[in-house]
């Protein structure tokens, strides 16, 4: 191959042994081949390595500074691209943080004006305390076995099998014959009473403190300093029981709210909300109502794109400007990470070239080493990648 004749190419690292090593590999643009690899990603010996191609006058790369400052050392006149690829990701990647910060993976929002209790819906419903919770469970769960317990008696009455019955319930065998004894009870007799334990005498310290949202370690100590000599994990496994007993309570008596996916926000950073099923654009409104911040990031997301795919490079430093103002700590850390590198983030928009044919390079080249397992030197996986691509 004639090195004087490589002039727009990509470069792209990959792995050796991963956190170890790594090598990086050319793709010719014009060409879409494997046109070299070396045994390191390292600036000087990449600067050194591109050196021996002349002409090099475009490349391609991603966001990696050690390949921009080794591409400036080799060829300070040639045209550096950052992929498009990797800058749509690396901002949607920081928003995605910035949301699971601001909200839990499950928020309430406020429900629409004249939504709540229409047709005697769910937040008709009367209202329950933390005390009730246990009981009305227990209820629930025991009507659930009632019914499959009659279930098992009625296929039984019919003439079938333990080991058919089993089959269409889908149950066990010993336990159909369980529910097939007459001295079967599906409610449990013992449901409220105390059993005897060395934490009964401290369970109403623990509620009051857990009511006041003190941590594990403070309760723990309280207790102790009152008396309790038992495990931690006996305090741990009670704490938890009861934290989801008050969490599920508080979330009954919110009647003029409504409950929100986080990922269903999330979705909103890739696709527009028409594709998305999870989520209304009403309900969108009243996020944004409650969390202004996701409204700023949804804006600040979509004209990145949208001045990216429309190739309106003199955008950039306004849009800069702009998302900076509403002091989002990830969204500056993405805008300090680009402003280092503007002028390849600027040529990314104006120019056509991306790093694709370098990534699906590299996944050819780990197919290739994987295959090579044990028996792989870097000279060998080099010598044989490049005949396969000029033969």
């Amino acid at each position: 191959m004639d090195k004087a004749s490589v002039e727009r190419i990509c470069i792209d690292d990959f792995a050796l042994k991963r956190r170890y090593r790594y090598g990086t590999l050319m793709v010719d643009i014009d060409t879409r081949q494997i046109i070299d690899m070396i045994e390191s990603r390292e600036t000087d010996d990449v600067a050194k390595w591109l050196s021996t191609y002349p002409n090099i006058k475009v490349v391609s790369r991603d966001g990696s500074q050690q390949y921009a400052a080794a591409i400036r050392q080799a060829h300070p006149n040639a045209i550096q691209v950052s992929d498009r690829f990797h800058l749509i990701k690396g901002l949607t990647d920081y928003a995605k943080q910035h949301i699971s910060k601001v909200v839990a993976a499950n928020f309430r929002i406020p429900v629409e004006e004249g939504e709540a209790g229409v047709d005697g819906g769910y937040w008709e419903k009367p209202g329950f305390d933390a005390h009730d919770l246990p009981e009305r469970e227990h209820i629930a769960n025991t009507d659930k076995k009632r019914e499959v317990v009659g279930e098992v008696r009625s296929l039984a009455a019919q003439g079938l099998a333990n080991a058919d019955i089993a089959r269409v319930v889908g149950l066990d065998r010993a336990t159909v014959r369980k529910y097939l004894s007459l001295s079967f009870n599906p409610a449990k007799t013992d449901f409220g009473s105390k059993k005897p334990g060395k934490l009964n005498p401290y369970t109403v310290t623990i509620d009051a403190m857990l009511m006041d949202c003190r941590t594990f370690k403070d309760i723990e100590a309280a207790i102790r300093a009152d008396g309790y000599d038992g495990a931690a994990s006996t305090i741990r496994m009670y704490a938890t029981r009861k934290r989801r007993i008050f969490k599920d309570s508080a979330a009954e008596t919110q009647g003029d709210t409504e409950l929100i996916q986080r990922k269903c926000v999330t979705k909103l950073l890739y696709k527009p909300i028409e594709k998305i099923k999870d989520i209304t654009e009403s309900q969108l409104e009243r996020v944004i109502m409650e969390y202004p911040a996701i409204g700023s990031l949804l804006d600040i997301v979509q004209s990145y794109r949208g001045m990216i795919f429309a190739k309106r490079v003199d955008d950039i430093d306004a849009w800069i400007e702009t998302a900076a103002q509403n002091g989002i700590d990830e969204i500056n850390s993405f805008i300090n990470g680009i402003s280092t590198d503007l002028d390849a983030v600027k040529n990314a928009i104006r120019f056509k070239y991306n790093n694709g044919l370098a990534e699906g390079s590299v996944n050819k080249v780990k197919v290739i080493k994987r295959i090579m397992y044990g028996r792989c030197c870097f000279k060998l996986l080099r010598n044989k990648i490049l005949l396969r691509e000029f033969l």
